[in-house]
């Protein structure tokens, strides 16, 4: 694991990303970023994000948490207490802070006629808050970013995590609000890890895994 954590590049994409963010859900109205990314929706676009948002699925989670299984034991115990936090944040306020919080297709639902529904998009109306999908490929990333070598790759990580993000807002599946806060868990819960998980970073029997004995 790096002493610097996630780089020096990556430190300033987060900070700039998360004060741009919270400027622009303080200085706009709820659902206003929403609104705009479909008013400006192609077919490009809507072929992108349909399947792109899938990066932020649950199971690529456990996918790439078995293979670090195989890797590295202290990477997958980091890793697995990263998904277990970001599981915790979101069940939380999905569940029982903000249950019920209507999504865009039911705060909107006075104008669905004006909106872009995305073809082979089940469009959920309740439980927005916050964003799963942002939250998981937040976790994802950085973690990966945490392991990563280049400085490259770690951005082109980040890239990949934001864009997950405007896809929830994009397919009208969250707010702004919901992505921000997602993301935001998604960092959390990876350096909350790796702050339980450092100080057993030179464990021998740790930097083993299964293909690694």
């Amino acid at each position: 694991m790096k002493s610097d954590l996630f780089g020096v590049t990556v430190h300033w994409l987060t900070a700039i990303y998360l004060v741009l963010g919270g400027i622009l859900l303080v200085s706009t109205t709820h659902g206003d970023m929403v609104l705009w990314l479909n008013a400006h929706h192609s077919a490009a676009g809507d072929f992108f994000f349909k399947y792109w948002t899938h990066l932020g699925d649950g199971f690529l989670l456990g996918a790439v948490a078995l293979l670090f299984l195989f890797l590295n034991y202290h990477k997958f115990l980091t890793f697995l207490i990263a998904i277990a936090f970001q599981t915790v944040f979101v069940h939380i306020f999905k569940q029982w802070l903000f249950a019920g919080e209507p999504r865009p297709k039911l705060y909107f639902q006075d104008r669905l006629s004006e909106l872009n529904f995305v073809d082979g998009v089940t469009v959920r109306s309740y439980d927005s808050f916050p964003s799963g999908h942002t939250a998981s490929a937040f976790t994802l990333a950085f973690f990966l970013i945490l392991v990563a070598k280049s400085k490259a790759l770690r951005i082109s990580i980040f890239i990949t995590a934001v864009l997950v993000g405007i896809s929830r807002m994009y397919i009208l599946q969250h707010f702004a609000r919901d992505v921000y806060f997602g993301s935001l868990f998604g960092i959390l819960s990876v350096v909350l890890a790796y702050m339980i998980m450092a100080p057993k970073s030179e464990s021998v029997k740790l930097q083993k895994g299964l293909l690694r004995r």
